[in-house]
């Protein structure tokens, strides 16, 4: 059984880290680094104020470690479910590394948003989420897609495109669920319908190239 941390007077707060954490990046991502305030991501994980204060110190620590532990999720997906195993096909590879992918941003719909905003600013957080995750992760599974091209079963486009169509298709959907809600009556946080999107991205990458050499 997990030791709670104790706090100053006695005071237990059990879980209120990781309740900090999840209420830091949906606020993030709706408001921006700058627009973000401690006190409603306080609020949002039902914590006290005091106790970002003790465990991140700051709002850029509070940041940093929100978007570290959204990552960690991510990649912890990608192990389980998405690594390549011996005799794999490359469309294997690719269905099972798209669906984890599309299960987790439906999960996680904050997360692309934060992304897509940090993508568009010019600035230490930008490239501070490449250095740390994105090129890494981006390098790896490069590799599995130029072996999935060059066993035709994924359209032979250039790596820049096709990683941002990926993207796109994957993610868009669910970062902008109100729009998505409004016009076509779509709940995306239904389960259902997120297998049945990474069924249709899936598709779409390997229609009509299976079996082609």
């Amino acid at each position: 059984m997990a030791r709670k941390r104790p706090m100053a007077g006695g005071e237990v707060q059990d879980g209120a880290r990781e309740r900090i954490l999840a209420a830091a990046l949906v606020v993030f991502a709706a408001r921006g680094f700058d627009g973000a305030r401690t006190r409603e991501i306080a609020e949002r994980a039902g914590a006290n104020l005091g106790l970002i204060k003790y465990y991140f110190d700051d709002k850029e620590r509070l940041w940093k470690a929100a978007v570290s532990r959204a990552f960690a999720e991510l990649q912890a997906d990608f192990a389980d479910g998405a690594r390549p195993v011996d005799g794999d096909d490359p469309l294997a590879w690719l269905g099972r590394a798209v669906r984890q992918f599309v299960r987790f941003v439906a999960r996680h719909p904050e997360f692309m948003r934060l992304m897509n905003d940090q993508a568009k600013r010019d600035g230490p957080g930008m490239r501070w989420l490449p250095d740390s995750f994105v090129r890494p992760m981006s390098e790896a599974i490069g590799g599995h897609l130029a072996r999935a091209q060059a066993a035709g079963v994924v359209a032979s486009i250039s790596p820049v495109s096709l990683r941002y169509i990926v993207l796109g298709a994957a993610g868009l959907i669910f970062s902008q669920a109100p729009e998505c809600r409004y016009i076509t009556g779509i709940d995306q946080t239904d389960p259902e319908f997120a297998e049945r999107h990474a069924d249709a991205l899936i598709r779409l990458l390997s229609s009509g190239m299976k079996g082609k050499t």
